[in-house]
């Protein structure tokens, strides 16, 4: 996810992204690097540990999707194909987070069930993926519900939300929500 070791990419182009002002958004780059994300194997990471963590949501011009790994690599991309990544290598709270949240979604992994769709959200839900070096798990919140904290994946879908806030302050770019 951050440019370090094999499975790096290109930066991705749009707002915010270190190293990529002035470059137009590519809303055709938000599904390559979805799927990047998800198929991602860390070779230091066990394989049925917790490889990458995924937040999917609805916002008013599209979807945002918050990427944690356990490399401390964050990314946030939006389909509209602007998005932020390589921030961790830079900004040491960033970093912070992505390991946070892949630590809780450790924790939450009874709540996640094996699928081999990875769909985005239906309208007012929040999709959750996690990968491990074996498969990949999803779990759906109401977005509603995880704003009230009335939902056992609200802590999670907080600590993604703090991978963007931290973005946003070090960046200095917005990201809806």
């Amino acid at each position: 996810m951050d440019s370090n070791g094999p499975a790096s990419k290109p930066r991705v182009p749009g707002r915010g992204a270190p190293g990529a002002r002035g470059r137009k958004a590519d809303p055709a780059i938000y599904s390559q690097m979805r799927r990047h994300a998800l198929e991602l194997q860390l070779p230091q990471v066990a394989r049925d540990g917790v490889h990458v963590v995924l937040m999917d949501w609805h916002v008013d011009k599209g979807t945002v999707t918050v990427a944690a790994a356990a490399d401390g690599a964050a990314s946030v991309y939006l389909s509209s194909g602007g998005g932020f990544i390589g921030g961790s290598e830079k900004v040491p709270a960033i970093r912070e987070a992505a390991l946070h949240a892949v630590a809780l979604a450790t924790g939450l992994r009874f709540h996640f069930v094996p699928t081999e769709m990875t769909p985005l959200p239906s309208l007012g839900d929040v999709t959750f993926y996690l990968t491990t070096g074996t498969d990949v798990r999803r779990a759906v919140a109401a977005e509603s519900k995880l704003r009230a904290g009335a939902d056992p994946l609200a802590g999670l879908g907080g600590a993604m939300q703090r991978i963007v806030t931290e973005y946003r302050v070090h960046f200095k770019a917005a990201v809806s929500s």
